[in-house]
């Protein structure tokens, strides 16, 4: 946390989120709000009344390389350029809403997305858009109009993002545990976005996104979401990569696992579009 950022919120007398901490209630974000975050909007094109104050629309499918069947993240250029026109500094925090159980994670791609790219101080707003409305805080009918380019410079962070290589050969070593996170039929091997094959990767063990979040689409306790992990095979010591369809749930459920101490977690953005386009790839329908 900057010293600017610290007075500011001393001054307001709001408590600023933990070191360490992703996912911060409406008490936390409101705190950052008033340190003059950058808002972020995860919804995309399915964005609507009500927006966080001073909130800007990003679509995760904007930041892609390529339109169809894919989730890996577009050139680092495109995707300062489009951080930048949004307002977003390093010197200034950043809280990510998103729809919370109505969507797919998408508040978690673009904070996994900001974080690759080195920004030190993204945050996700618990509960999305619902928890913010139902603490009666401030929203406004329509978003923020870009602020337009400013200068950011960012440093990647590539441990957090696996390509293909790496999910491969993380069956033959016992310090990463692969996470496929979709549902269970899709684990099985149906294929409801139209990917070539279907199944999961060899060796990867089966946690649904949803069940790390309630019916209101808050986290579930700290003890809680580290007995489920651990019941996956996941150690301390271990490096967790996971992966869904296109890397948007698989990168929610890395920044869980930041929250939760495991920072050092990977999302493959490529995820089952990538792996399954691939012949040479082997595929389980265990």
């Amino acid at each position: 946390m900057s010293a600017g950022i610290l007075l500011l919120a001393c001054l307001v007398g709001s408590p600023m989120p933990a070191s360490g901490q992703v996912f911060v209630g409406p008490q936390g974000a409101q705190a950052l709000l008033k340190a003059q975050a950058t808002i972020i909007d995860a919804r995309g094109t399915f964005a609507s009344k009500p927006y966080l104050p001073q909130a800007q629309v990003i679509d995760w499918m904007a930041l892609r390389d390529g339109i169809a069947r894919t989730g890996r993240l577009a050139p680092e250029s495109a995707l300062r350029q489009a951080f930048a026109a949004a307002g977003v500094e390093q010197e200034r925090p950043v809280l990510v809403y998103g729809a919370a159980q109505d969507g797919w994670g998408e508040e978690g791609r673009i904070w996994w997305t900001l974080r690759y790219l080195g920004h030190p101080q993204v945050y996700i707003l618990d509960g999305g858009i619902s928890a913010w409305a139902q603490a009666k805080l401030p929203t406004i009918r329509a978003p923020r109009e870009a602020p337009g380019a400013t200068k950011w410079r960012s440093t990647v962070r590539p441990r957090l993002r696996a390509a293909h290589a790496e999910v491969a050969q993380a069956q033959h070593r016992k310090d990463v545990v692969v996470l496929d996170v979709r549902t269970p039929e899709e684990f099985a091997g149906s294929t409801p976005y139209l990917s070539p094959r279907g199944g999961h990767v060899p060796g990867a063990q089966h946690l649904q996104w949803r069940e790390l979040i309630d019916a209101q689409g808050r986290l579930l306790p700290v003890p809680k979401l580290k007995a489920l992990f651990r019941a996956k095979g996941l150690t301390e010591r271990q490096r967790a990569i996971a992966y869904c369809t296109g890397g948007v749930r698989s990168a929610f459920v890395v920044a869980v696992l930041a929250h939760i101490g495991h920072p050092d977690s990977a999302n493959y953005d490529g995820s089952w579009w990538d792996w399954s386009m691939q012949d040479n790839l082997p595929v389980a329908k265990d």
